[in-house]
């Protein structure tokens, strides 16, 4: 017993150091100025000390649990820099202790370091992308989603059905995924008889209820989570196209295949456990130090949920099932990358227990042979946590806010920010096409509902048009104009080849105050004064964006 405590801890030890290397590597250097993040940022405290009212003052593509829980927890924390990194580590510590809790439980003790070491090492301050970390991540629905998913899965598994769906309703209040996945898995485990018929008509009675009083609070809920934008169109299909690994499935179904054959031949190594076979091995696990290894998982968690149904006494059915519904939205790019950094946590679970508990149980190998599975998974995690010091070492320029100081990749841009922090403080902001960030680190609110005017959301003429009236009635002091790349949207800029109605209209009723011009980023500031001339070369300043 003492020699087992003492090798938990010695577990334990590990991930912490892990923990602190990526975070200290990391550190200050988790938040984009421009894109996304912002929003989380913002919206909380409008909420809290402005009473401004989601989806009807401000639209909002998610479920509206997260803004309110995150108005909450800055109501004690407040909202500086510092108490959103709290915020993010607590979330990590409660992911990294749930995956311990489920590796450990399926897997034992090699499982439940196996499971929380890929988090730490892969997602924590992950920088596939930036806002792929869960410090300051991209959507704060989709990390505390996560987590709520999680607890469900962790209360399925001591089996507690009735108790896990409850965290399951609230992961669907995240995020619109999470609905879909938590309707998925109680379908999926009604049918694998791991819940009653009754606990299924009560969960569905539960939704529908939550969701009736929902609409009834936020009337504008819907039209805001199912905008036309958003879900259909040519703009939208084509950027959810590649998040979902679609748009160039062919690479990424070869990848897949060929990490298959990796896995395969790897398990078929460990049945000889011979010094030249463990060699070989390791070689291969060399080969497949790259999203193959993750990407095979997506389709081998299929073949795990068939069989969870053929041994309906093991948690095989559970994981694949929780595994499968989380990375719905991201079926052929199943790797810790871009919105794969969260959406793949039950995975890394599945994989423990598939390696370390399910194939020695079955005498594939034995459980000695299958430690060499952790050679794989080092190589993995430490190849990821370089890859990250190298992306975040070149976030060396800082911007200094009331808020905090934060380091960015761009120098240009950290220059221009800077001084642009300084000369605005309060009072009303629009920023276009995308940087509500820059409303929260200047303490200065929109007017608009619409904050995000990126192609995806705002290119259809009829809400180009909603926006020009918005800003006919509700004005703000200051519009600015940011560098923001559109080109993943299929389009070329802001005011070029979208928007161009809005950018003109704002040209005509407000005066330039100051340019920022600079290779790599440039700001425009405009002001709500009545001049007697415009400049016509303005226009050609603001639809450089």
């Amino acid at each position: 017993m003492t020699s087992r405590r003492a090798a938990d801890f010695a577990l334990i030890g590990l991930l912490l150091v892990v923990a602190a290397i990526a975070f200290a590597q990391s550190y200050q250097r988790w938040l984009d100025p421009i894109i996304d993040t912002g929003r989380d940022l913002y919206i909380p405290e409008q909420i809290l000390t402005h009473g401004v009212k989601l989806y009807r003052d401000i639209r909002y593509q998610y479920p509206p649990l997260t803004p309110y829980l995150l108005a909450g927890i800055t109501a004690v924390l407040g909202h500086s820099l510092a108490s959103y990194t709290a915020i993010g580590l607590l979330q990590s510590l409660g992911i990294a202790l749930l995956l311990w809790l489920i590796g450990r439980r399926v897997a034992g003790p090699t499982g439940g370091f196996v499971a929380p070491m890929f988090f730490i090492a892969l997602d924590f301050c992950g920088a596939s992308t930036w806002g792929a970390n869960f410090l300051f991540p991209y959507s704060y629905g989709a990390t505390f989603g996560m987590a709520f998913l999680l607890v469900a899965l962790l209360l399925f598994l001591q089996e507690r059905p009735a108790a896990a769906l409850v965290p399951l309703l609230a992961a669907s209040w995240c995020k619109v995924e999470y609905a879909a996945a938590a309707a998925l898995i109680v379908a999926v485990l009604a049918l694998g008889r791991r819940i009653s018929l009754r606990q299924l008509a009560a969960f569905a009675a539960a939704g529908a209820i939550t969701f009736g009083a929902a609409v009834a609070v936020f009337p504008q809920m819907r039209d805001n989570i199912f905008a036309a934008a958003l879900t259909r169109g040519a703009t939208s299909e084509r950027f959810f196209r590649w998040v979902a690994g679609i748009a160039d499935w062919r690479l990424n179904l070869l990848d897949a295949v060929l990490g298959i054959l990796g896995v395969a031949a790897i398990t078929a190594l460990l049945r000889r456990s011979s010094p030249v076979a463990l060699a070989i091995t390791l070689v291969i696990s060399v080969a497949l130090a790259n999203p193959a290894f993750f990407r095979a998982w997506g389709l081998l968690q299929i073949a795990a949920l068939i069989q969870g149904f053929r041994e309906r006494s093991s948690p095989m059915l559970t994981l694949a099932i929780f595994s499968i519904a989380a990375t719905l939205r991201v079926p052929l790019n199943v790797a810790p990358v871009w919105y794969g950094f969260v959406l793949i946590l039950p995975l890394y679970a599945l994989i423990a227990y598939v390696l370390f508990a399910y194939l020695p149980q079955r005498g594939v190998y034995t459980a000695r042979a299958a430690l060499w599975w952790i050679p794989l998974i080092a190589i993995l995690c430490g190849l990821e946590l370089g890859q990250q010091r190298v992306r975040y070492s070149e976030k060396r320029f800082p911007i200094e806010s009331v808020r905090g100081t934060f380091y960015d990749v761009n120098p240009d841009r950290a220059r221009v920010l800077d001084q642009f922090i300084r000369s605005v403080h309060g009072g009303t902001l629009a920023v276009m096409p995308e940087g509500i960030t820059l409303n929260y680190l200047t303490e200065s609110r929109t007017t608009l509902s619409y904050h995000t005017f990126t192609p995806v959301e705002t290119a259809a003429p009829s809400v180009e048009n909603a926006i020009i009236d918005e800003v006919r009635r509700r004005p703000p002091q200051r519009v600015a104009f940011v560098t923001r790349d559109v080109r993943e949207f299929g389009y070329r800029g802001f005011g070029i080849d979208y928007d161009r109605h809005l950018v003109s209209y704002l040209i005509q009723h407000y005066e330039l105050v100051h340019e920022w011009a600079e290779p790599r980023f440039n700001l425009i500031l405009m002001q709500s004064e009545p001049i007697a001339l415009r400049n016509k070369s303005n226009i050609q300043k603001v639809r450089k964006y």
